[in-house]
This record gives structure tokens, C-alpha cells and sequence, in this order.
């Protein structure tokens, strides 16, 4: 058993785990990367209390679900979109 805080049940098209990427290496031939959208990101783990750079899901088009494992604080931000809860409609944001 691992001490991860959920599972990935239904990943969605294009989920990916994202951070800040990495600044000031293009020189080198290494792109930024990272979040796509940086401001949601931050917020994300602002909300939850994590520091900024810590690592998010990032969804496009068909999101993606997730199995908590433990209590966890989640936070959805970016694009307005659907959230649920053990199937029930839970806040945005």
C-alpha cells in the first residue's frame, strides 16, 4: 500500500501532472513547460496551502476522476467545469 492521497480512476484526454517548469534553461534547449495556465495553478495550491511550484493535475476537454485515499483539501481551478463528489454536484473553485 502506498502513502499517496488518492488514485487515478478515470485519467481524461490530455491530464497530465504539471509544475512551474523550468525558467532560463531555453538556451540550453529545454523549454519551459509547466502548467499551461501558471495563474491557476498558483491558486490551486494556494488554496489548499501547498507552495506555489508543488505539483497539480492539469485536464483539458474530458477532466478526470480521481479516488481520495486519505482527507485531503482539493481545490478546481482554471476553466469553469462540472466538479462531483461521490456523484453529487460539488463548488467550482
Amino acid at each position: 500500500m502506498t502513502d499517496s492521497a488518492f488514485v487515478v480512476v478515470r485519467p481524461g484526454a490530455l491530464t497530465t501532472v504539471q509544475d512551474l517548469g523550468r525558467v532560463g534553461h531555453a538556451h540550453l534547449g529545454v523549454p519551459r513547460s509547466g502548467a499551461l495556465d501558471q495563474p491557476a495553478h498558483r491558486l490551486a495550491n494556494r488554496l489548499v496551502g501547498n507552495a506555489e511550484g508543488a505539483a497539480t493535475l492539469e485536464t483539458t476537454l474530458t477532466g478526470c476522476a480521481v479516488r481520495l485515499r486519505r482527507p485531503a483539501t482539493v481545490a478546481v481551478t482554471g476553466a469553469p467545469c462540472p466538479v462531483t463528489v461521490d456523484g453529487r454536484p460539488a463548488a467550482w473553485g
